[in-house]
């Protein structure tokens, strides 16, 4: 059974929205205020994921959502009436992982709600892998850039340098990337305070 967390923000349909969550064998976990800090909320109640009932999303619950969204894994799904292409951009760039214009009923929520959390999940999973692929190519010119470093000042080869990097790392227990970066740092400032 998923447990759900509801956000009521506006005059919306918070109560219909209840029933139709307990209607779809729903456990709803907590219920919290426009104005709530939504991560510690989050926190809290340990939901699988979090539902706003929005008239129309306001500044401060997409912000609240996008700080949520940093500190928190789990997906949020909004429920409004307000159907318009810029609030739905802003929402979603806010880290609102389903949209949902209308009324639905029962029997489609607990699928709905799957295809949001297995949607977050896929999303989350490339943002990890972009930001390795990024933290590997950070690496990889720090580790060119010392190896230069270390091929000027000790006048020897290529792969001379590139041992000597690898071998600093594994004495520190550091990542490659790390110690070139250091290398190349402390180069850095040894070259300003001369």
């Amino acid at each position: 059974m998923l447990k759900v967390m509801l956000l009521n923000d506006g005059e919306g349909r918070a109560a219909s929205l209840r029933q139709t969550l307990a209607a779809a064998g729903l456990h709803v976990v907590a219920e919290v205020a426009p104005g709530t800090d939504l991560a510690a909320a989050i926190a809290r109640a340990a939901p699988d994921v979090v539902l706003i009932d929005s008239d129309a999303p306001g500044r401060d619950t997409l912000e609240n959502v996008c700080v949520a969204s940093e500190h928190s894994d789990r997906p949020v799904v909004m429920f409004t009436d307000n159907g318009n292409r810029e609030t739905i951009r802003v929402a979603l760039r806010a880290g609102v992982a389903a949209y949902v214009v209308g009324d639905v009923p029962a029997e489609r929520i607990e699928p709905l709600l799957t295809v949001a959390i297995e949607r977050f999940a896929m999303e989350k999973s490339r943002r990890e892998e972009l930001r390795e692929a990024q933290l590997r190519l950070a690496d990889r010119r720090w580790v060119e850039q010392a190896k230069g470093i270390l091929m000027r000042s000790r006048s020897i080869p290529e792969d001379e340098a590139h041992g000597l990097l690898r071998q600093r790392a594994m004495q520190s227990q550091k990542r490659l990337g790390e110690v070139a970066r250091e290398v190349v740092e402390l180069s850095q400032w040894l070259g300003k305070s001369s």
